[in-house]
């Protein structure tokens, strides 16, 4: 009874045990008497070649397919962000894993890393890495694990458990759920990832003989078999021409002309290269593997069907229906095992995400991003936002939005709509009461539309005085707190002086006065800055800001009176 309840055990034991290098699902340990252990590692295709993640890479559509996938990939920049409460996110350049995906390991840098990892995961549907504490860090470092080294155990408790055989001493090391990166791709278990090189092997199989067919051809130097019909001749007769043609017509031979007795014809042997569509085979299977990658053909090489004008829209198909679901899992798999892991730590604290930058890939030719960014500028996007899109430095007074009508800024808007709704306000109180104080209340007009709309004109010039007064006056305190900001007093008096030479023609010109009254402005600022102390400039260029849009106004409605 011991007997056959350890045997129980054992036999329940290696049938949760998942195998790693096939990745279609093969559970346990095959059998001793089992073919596995007589056949090639991999699948016996029905063309013949037996297929295995090592055989597959042979051939130029598989190697083409892991290679610019596991690129592209790789090449992705990284980022580790933090959500906000109220929405958006936050650069997290300080977060432990950050710095851990840009150095996994001593020996391997960031795109070495991810590139091996999303290599396995094309041919064998599942990636490793040994997840090593130390630095006061709960991970270290992320050693890199052989898949087909690895066996996944699913335990009683719904847990797995990895064991992995060491490259040189051949022990078996176990390792927890939690000591294990394990990406995995599409699943039937939800264990162990289907590797496309298994569910594909036939037609890599396929592939493979025709590559192997090609191969043999031309060692043949393109020359087919051949039969030679004629009278029957002893056997020492046959094995003596059989040899005399294999030496004078083969190798360094070959194509030389061939005399063969009389009485005796020659036949080819076998369907030539044309015949069995060879270049068409190849080609077949060539696409069939860039549809199951999900690549494009011209991403492997393959333009025949690529066009100046569809190019393009294939990269951004590449982009969103290749990259992007490997994407979004490998970020799914990094923020579960890796920044989840560091989440407890002080400074990791929040809610962190990585994030791979797919906007590289998006991007069109020149003229076509500057025709979106002209869009977005005028909607959504700042003007640091393009310019750090298009790897620039951002510059300063260029993170507001900006309104579409004169393309300023949605606070000048603001403050230009609420300048302008306050002096009409004020003008329409100034009639009224002007109007009350010079007639008595029985002589008032009732109603008359004529001063009604005169008043309304009015106050609509009055509005647009106001608000061109306000442009031209921030712009001037603008400039003004810059001198000031240097802290040099002789300095800021040469500056002021030379500042308000080149600003009266602009005054006089945005706001139709004359030069005169641009100058007498100009002047009695220059005049009260250079008499005001240092520590008062403050106070001073604040007064201009909050006083001087009324009497711009009123110099520009003096002018279009004078005008009229």
């Amino acid at each position: 009874m011991r007997f056959f309840s350890r045997t129980r055990t054992m036999l329940s034991h290696t049938w949760d045990a998942f195998r790693a290098d096939m990745g279609l699902g093969i559970v346990g340990t095959p059998s001793p008497d089992s073919d596995y252990w007589y056949s090639g590692l991999g699948h016996r295709s029905s063309a013949g070649p037996n297929v295995s993640p090592g055989s597959a890479v042979r051939l130029a559509a598989v190697f083409a397919c892991t290679r610019v996938v596991s690129e592209t990939l790789a090449s992705l920049p990284i980022g580790i962000y933090r959500e906000r409460k109220s929405g958006g996110r936050d650069a997290a350049t300080d977060h432990p894993a950050l710095e851990l995906f840009l150095e996994p390991n001593p020996w391997q840098t960031s795109m070495e890393f991810f590139e091996m990892l999303q290599g396995h995961l094309e041919l064998r549907g599942n990636a490793y890495a040994l997840k090593v504490p130390g630095g006061g860090r709960a991970i270290d470092q992320l050693i890199p694990l052989h898949p087909d080294r690895v066996r996944v155990y699913l335990l009683p408790n719904n847990r797995l458990r990895y064991e992995v055989t060491a490259y040189s001493t051949g022990r078996i090391d176990r390792y927890s759920q939690d000591e294990i990166l394990h990406m995995r791709g599409w699943s039937f278990d939800g264990i162990m990832g289907i590797s496309t090189v298994s569910a594909m092997a036939e037609v890599i199989g396929k592939g493979l003989a025709v590559q192997e067919h090609a191969s043999r051809f031309f060692r043949n130097n393109a020359m087919v078999g051949m039969a030679i019909e004629g009278p029957k001749m002893t056997p020492e007769a046959e094995q003596l021409m059989k040899d005399s043609l294999a030496e004078g017509f083969t190798g360094e031979n070959a194509f030389k002309a061939m005399i063969v007795p009389p009485g005796r014809t020659v036949k080819p042997l076998g369907l030539t290269n044309r015949d069995s569509q060879l270049i068409e085979s190849s080609h077949s299977t060539w696409l069939e593997i860039c549809a199951v990658w999900r690549v494009p053909p011209h991403k492997t090489g393959d333009l025949s069907r690529g066009t100046f004008s569809n190019i393009e829209q294939q990269n951004i198909e590449f982009a969103t229906d290749c990259i992007r679901p490997r994407v979004t899992r490998n970020e799914r798999r990094l923020d579960r095992d890796i920044v989840g892991a560091l989440r407890a730590q002080e400074s990791a604290s929040g809610d962190f995400f990585a994030v791979f930058n797919l906007d590289a890939l998006f991007r069109g030719d020149m003229k076509s991003r500057y025709d979106a960014y002209q869009t977005g500028v005028q909607t959504w996007l700042t003007r640091n936002e393009i310019r750090a899109a298009e790897g620039k430095n951002p510059i300063d007074g260029c993170d507001e939005l900006l309104v579409p009508v004169n393309m300023e800024t949605v606070s000048q808007a603001q403050q230009r709509n609420d300048n302008a709704t306050a002096a009409a306000e004020h003008d329409a109180a100034d009639t009224s009461q002007t109007t009350d104080q010079e007639q008595p209340a029985e002589s008032l007009p009732d109603g008359n539309p004529a001063e009604d709309k005169q008043r309304a004109q009015e106050a609509q010039l009055r509005a647009l005085a106001m608000a061109s007064a306000g442009r031209v006056v921030r712009r001037e305190v603008k400039a003004l707190s810059k001198l000031a900001a240097k802290g040099d007093p002789d300095s800021f008096k040469a500056d002021v002086g030379e500042f308000y030479r080149d600003f009266a023609p602009v005054v006089a010109q945005t706001l139709a006065i004359s030069d005169a009254e641009a100058w007498r402005y100009c002047s009695a600022h220059m005049e009260l800055l250079i008499a005001t102390r240092p520590s008062m400039l403050g106070i001073a260029i604040d007064m201009i800001e909050e006083e001087e849009p009324a009497h711009l106004a009123d110099l520009v409605l003096d002018a279009a009176c004078v005008t009229a």
